[in-house]
């Protein structure tokens, strides 16, 4: 007998491991920005890939949700990419901040995707206007310790604007001495440091209102700049009392002058002034001040104490009452030498102090109100 031999084939299967493949979603968002801002009817581009939006919210920052329009614009079926255009049913409100919160689903495993985006639209364009600035000092003068900066106004500037106007005046000093504003008028603000500047100041101001919207327009080419120098401590102080006029130059007395002020009736002004300017002749007439047919004819050597007429001029007329009585019509009156050397002495910005009169220097009746009111009167820019 044969043997027959049995073999067994044994099959053998390998096991793999079966790899899960996973599709994430994509949500790309693309503003139109232009400046750093976006139009109030931008159209605003959404792509999304392996996904769908599930939610889209535009808002203001302050939480005002915004109407909007989505519409599919194209899409690329070989990958499922779809996009989109958000456009709003109304313009967006100028000069505000939004949000844009996107939440999308999709993918293998399904995901939800969220995207927020935050943007700005501009100012409102508004016709262009300007309002012409003037400043005193003027660029580079020269002044005495009693300058005062003078702002004006082609334009009145409401009372709702002015604190945001005074934000828009920027000083620097070389010696620090913070300067105080006040406004006299809706066409004018003064500034001036608390005490009179020390002697050496450099002071620069600018002012720059582009940008503010007055009077339904949008200010351009509304700035200027100025600058001075305080070259001396000048002061000067009057008594209609004693008739006598003191000169100092800092601490030091230069001179004392005899004087006349005003007469009864024509009172001089009290209170703490500064030369404005000088003039080497004034045509002076009394029907200026209501009283027509008193006088009329050139007065010589005069410097202007007040915007409201008042001067230190030479008077050779009266001389001997120099001293003695008060006989001007409100003037302060000095005999010609006296007064030729005072009007070489004098420049804008220095102090004159006037006393012993019950008209007292002020804004409303005689323009000269910024060394006569309290500190605490005057505010910070």
């Amino acid at each position: 007998m044969v043997a027959i031999a049995v073999v067994g084939i044994g099959l053998f299967v390998g096991l793999h491991k079966t790899e899960v493949k996973h599709v994430y979603p994509k949500v790309n968002i693309t503003v139109p920005v232009s400046n750093g801002y976006v139009n109030p009817n931008a159209t605003i581009g959404i792509a999304i890939q392996n996904a769908r939006i599930m939610t889209l919210v535009v808002k203001t920052q302050s939480g005002t949700i915004i109407q909007g329009k989505l519409v599919s614009s194209q899409g690329d079926s070989t990958n499922k990419l779809k996009l989109y255009k958000w456009t709003p049913v109304q313009w967006m409100a100028w000069d505000t901040k939004f949000d844009l919160s996107l939440k999308a689903r999709g993918g293998e495993p399904a995901l939800t995707l969220s995207k927020n985006v935050s943007f700005q639209t501009p100012l409102e364009p508004l016709p262009a206007g300007t309002v012409n600035i003037t400043v005193s000092p003027s660029k580079g003068q020269q002044v005495g310790m009693g300058a005062t900066w003078v702002v004006q106004f082609s334009t009145p500037i409401p009372v709702s604007l002015q604190q945001e106007i005074l934000s828009r005046l920027n000083t620097t000093e070389s010696i620090v001495d913070p300067v105080g504003w006040h406004w006299w008028s809706q066409t004018e603000v003064d500034g001036r440091p608390e005490n009179f500047w020390p002697l050496n100041e450099n002071a620069t101001l600018s002012v720059n209102l582009d940008g503010l919207v007055l009077n339904g327009q949008r200010l351009v080419t509304s700035q200027v700049q100025s600058s001075f120098t305080v070259v001396n401590q000048h002061l000067t102080k009057i008594s209609a009392l004693t008739d006598q006029m003191q000169v100092y130059n800092g601490n030091q007395l230069l001179y004392t002058f005899p004087v006349s002020l005003g007469r009864s009736g024509f009172q001089t002004i009290s209170g703490t002034l500064v030369v404005l300017y000088k003039e080497p002749v004034v045509f002076m007439n009394s029907a200026t001040i209501g009283f027509p047919g008193i006088y009329a004819e050139n007065v010589y050597l005069d410097v202007a104490i007040s915007t409201d007429g008042y001067y230190i001029h030479s008077a050779p007329w009266d001389v001997y009452d120099h001293g003695h009585y008060n006989v001007s019509f409100g003037c302060v009156e000095q005999n010609p030498d006296h007064a030729q050397w005072f009007y070489n002495f004098s420049q804008p910005g220095d102090v004159v102090i006037i006393s012993g009169t019950s008209l007292q220097a002020n804004e409303a009746q005689n323009g000269e109100g910024d060394w006569n009111i309290p500190w605490s009167q005057f505010q910070p820019a």
